[in-house]
């Protein structure tokens, strides 16, 4: 965790760790990592792995710069008016005044539809990358300020991929 919600969910079926959302215990710990309520969240697990899918194919349409299935859009558009904000008046202070109302059982996610959404309206489409690891399925945003970034982390496929290059670099001196 500690990417943009959205592509967290994206990244949570890792092919080295397995899908952490495959049981409900498990996307209840997605959800608490992500700092989300995971509260009634047993019975939004096949919407949460549908919506995944969803941001997966979105994720490779701003990529690419491809069009997106109007069904993909659809189902964000859908969490993200369950979990608009409604103005609501209230008596405060003996007036009256407008107040934003979040409706009940919006949920984690309806959060997650709006970060893809002020993602895809604040942030450059072309800095999203698939790690550089043939055997990582991770994605992520490339915030380098040069643009480069080639590992969804240096700590760990960057590492991997920067040991097998020094003992390949290795065998090659010793073997010549």
């Amino acid at each position: 965790m500690g990417s943009r919600l959205w592509i967290d969910l994206v990244n949570s079926a890792p092919a080295a760790l397995g899908d952490f959302l495959a049981t409900d215990d498990g996307w209840h710990r997605w959800l608490r990592a992500a700092g989300l309520d995971a509260g009634a969240a047993d019975a939004m697990r096949p919407q949460a792995l549908a919506l995944r899918e969803t941001l997966a194919r979105l994720f490779e349409c701003l990529r690419t710069g491809s069009k997106p299935k109007p069904a993909d859009i659809e189902r964000v558009n859908d969490l993200l008016a369950a979990g608009a904000p409604q103005p609501r008046l209230a008596w405060r202070g003996g007036a009256l005044v407008v107040e934003e109302h979040r409706p009940e059982g919006a949920g984690p996610l309806a959060a997650i539809a709006a970060d893809f959404a002020d993602f895809a309206a604040r942030h450059e489409p072309a800095r999203l990358r698939h790690c550089a690891n043939p055997e990582c399925s991770l994605v992520f945003y490339d915030t380098a300020r040069n643009g480069t970034r080639r590992w969804c982390s240096m700590a760990a496929c960057g590492n991997r991929s920067k040991v097998r290059s020094h003992r390949l670099r290795a065998s090659a001196v010793s073997e010549g």
